[in-house]
């Protein structure tokens, strides 16, 4: 008989810390990308400077690479934990890695589109209103 804090013969547990990448990765290169492009867009319609648009195509593609590896590293999370998971029990507090990792899979993809699309508007719209 083993013990429930015991790990299974179908392979590793996922650790707290690759849980934490999983389901806050997409959101925090989300984060970061927001944050880099609205201080790129300043500083180019601030002092002139025209490399603010190359800035935030550059920082999309970086911000949208590291969603998506989150996404990919929460799905072989998810492949390490869903043998164990029964149907019917993602939701359950005691298998909260398989939620995690699950969701964050969605999450990466989710932002990576988010972060793609926000980085499109300095293609189609001035980089500085008219003053």
């Amino acid at each position: 008989m083993t013990s429930p804090s015991a790990p299974s013969s179908e392979g590793p547990e996922v650790g707290q810390g690759a849980l934490l990448v999983s389901f806050l990765g997409g959101p925090v290169a989300w984060a970061l990308h927001l944050t880099v492009s609205y201080f790129l867009v300043t500083l180019d319609c601030s002092t002139g400077w025209n490399g603010g648009r190359s800035g935030v195509i550059i920082a999309t593609v970086a911000c949208a690479a590291a969603a998506l590896a989150a996404g990919a590293f929460s799905w072989r999370g998810w492949k390490r934990v869903r043998g164990r998971i029964a149907t019917g029990e993602l939701l359950d507090p005691m298998r909260m890695p398989g939620f995690l990792t699950l969701s964050g899979v969605l999450m990466g993809v989710l932002f990576a589109g988010v972060i793609i699309l926000a980085g499109m508007s300095p293609l189609l719209l001035p980089m500085c209103g008219t003053s």
